[in-house]
């Protein structure tokens, strides 16, 4: 990296410390825009196997509507006390 290269967004040119350590962004726009988070949710491919499955906000979002337990023959709800109601 040529340490005179600007920052790609503003154009204005990246800190020393930056630069020492090979980042490209100068600190106001690394931080100005966040970075996803990422989420994960465990999928059983099998009985005992379980995986911890990486992806997007959206993704995740879609993936536990779509796994949601609901309803009376719920797994959820013949594990809990009392059949999952108030006592």
């Amino acid at each position: 990296m040529n340490p005179f290269d600007p920052c790609p967004r503003c154009h204005k040119p990246v800190e020393k410390a930056r630069r020492d350590l090979d980042l490209v962004y100068c600190l106001a726009c690394a931080t100005s825009t966040p970075t996803p988070r990422y989420k994960g949710a465990m999928v059983y491919a099998h009985k005992t196997g379980a995986s911890i499955e990486l992806m997007s906000p959206d993704t995740h979002k879609d993936l536990q509507r779509y796994s949601r337990r609901v309803g009376q023959r719920s797994t959820l709800r013949n594990v809990l006390f009392a059949s999952g109601r108030s006592v």
